[in-house]
C-alpha cells in the first residue's frame, strides 16, 4: 500500500514538475514578442520623424543620451531600419540595429532589460 502511494505521489510529482516548464516556456516566448513589437513600434515612429517612444524606453548614461538627441534631430524619414533578431537570456537581451543614410550605413549595439514588464534600453553604443 505505502508503495502505491509512493508511486502515485512521484507521478503527480513529475506532471506538475513538466506543466511548470511549459508555462515558463510561453512566458519567454511572449517576453520575446514584447521586445519586438516593441522595436518595430520605434522604427514606425521615427520613420515618422517622433523620437517620443525612443525616448521613454531608454534608461541609458548621459552619453548615450546625447548620441540618441544627435540622431533625432536628423531626418529620418528617408533612413531604413535593420536589425537582428535579439538575443534573450533571462531578463536581459540585445542585437545590432542597422540605419542606412543613402549610402552609408551605421551600426549600434543595443542591450536591452525587462523590467516591471516593459523593456528598456540600457545601453546603446556605436559599432565600428
Amino acid at each position: 500500500m505505502i508503495k502505491k502511494i509512493y508511486v502515485v505521489f512521484l507521478i503527480i510529482l513529475t506532471a506538475s514538475c513538466s506543466n511548470l516548464d511549459k508555462t515558463k516556456d510561453e512566458n519567454f516566448l511572449n517576453v520575446e514578442d514584447k521586445l519586438i513589437s516593441k522595436l518595430e513600434l520605434i522604427q514606425k515612429d521615427l520613420q515618422l520623424n517622433n523620437s517620443t517612444s525612443l525616448k521613454e524606453s531608454l534608461d541609458v548614461s548621459l552619453k548615450e543620451r546625447y548620441a540618441i538627441n544627435k540622431l533625432s534631430e536628423y531626418d529620418l524619414s528617408q533612413v531604413k531600419f535593420y536589425f537582428t533578431k535579439p538575443e534573450i537570456i533571462k531578463n536581459q537581451g540585445e542585437n545590432t540595429i542597422g540605419l542606412r543614410f543613402g549610402e552609408e550605413i551605421f551600426y549600434f549595439n543595443v542591450e536591452y532589460k525587462y523590467l516591471n514588464g516593459d523593456w528598456r534600453i540600457t545601453k546603446f553604443t556605436e559599432r565600428r
